[in-house]
C-alpha cells in the first residue's frame, strides 16, 4: 500500500485523471486507488466525478479484468499503470455532463459503460430546472440523465418555463434606419 499525503495530490492514468486534497491510496494487490477529500476524477473527453472519497479499480490495458500474479512476491504493477474501470462514490458526489450537474449521497461510475448510477437525496440541475429524487442514472455517451423513481418515494421538482427574449427588429441590410 502506498500513502500519499501533502498537497496536489494525483493519480494520472493514460485516459484519467484523480486528485484529492487529504490523501491518495494506492493498493497495488488489488489494483485500486483511494482519494480523499474533495476528490475528483475528470477524463480527457471532459467528464467529471466528484465525492468526499472515490475509490478507484484498475484494469491492466489491455486486459478486460484485474490480473493477480501466481508468484508469491512478484513485483506489482507501477502505480497508474493501466486504466480505471470503475470508480464508487461515498459523500457530496458530484457528476457534471456537458449541460447537468446531479448530486447525490453516494454512487457507482463504469468508465467502460460511460454510465453512473447515484443514491441517495438525488439532484438533476439542469439550467434553472432542478428535480429531486432517490436515484438517478446518467448516461455521458448520451448527455442524458434519468431521474429513477424508487418504491414508495416522491420525485419532486422545479421547472421553469423558457422565457423567450425579445428580439429587436432589425431592418434589412441597405434599408434606410
Amino acid at each position: 500500500v502506498l500513502v500519499l499525503t501533502g498537497r496536489q495530490l494525483t493519480l494520472t492514468t493514460p485516459n484519467q485523471h484523480i486528485v484529492a486534497r487529504d490523501s491518495l491510496e494506492y493498493w497495488s494487490q488489488r489494483r485500486m486507488a483511494v482519494a480523499r477529500g474533495n476528490a475528483v476524477l475528470t477524463t480527457k473527453d471532459n467528464r467529471y466525478v466528484g465525492a468526499d472519497t472515490l475509490v478507484s479499480y484498475l484494469t491492466p490495458e489491455g486486459t478486460p479484468a484485474p490480473v493477480r500474479s501466481a508468484t508469491p512476491g512478484a513485483a506489482a504493477p507501477p502505480p497508474g499503470s493501466g486504466r480505471i474501470d470503475r470508480v464508487e462514490l461515498f459523500g457530496n458526489v458530484e457528476i457534471r455532463t456537458e449541460t447537468e450537474v446531479v448530486r447525490g449521497d453516494r454512487g457507482v461510475y463504469s468508465a467502460e459503460t460511460g454510465l453512473a448510477r447515484i443514491l441517495g437525496n438525488v439532484r438533476i440541475t439542469r439550467g434553472d430546472n432542478q428535480v429531486n429524487g432517490t436515484e438517478a442514472l446518467v448516461n455521458f455517451n448520451t448527455g442524458i440523465s434519468r431521474l429513477v423513481n424508487a418504491p414508495g418515494a416522491r420525485v419532486r421538482g422545479l421547472i421553469v418555463p423558457q422565457q423567450q427574449q425579445q428580439q429587436r427588429a432589425t431592418p434589412p441590410t441597405g434599408m434606410p434606419q
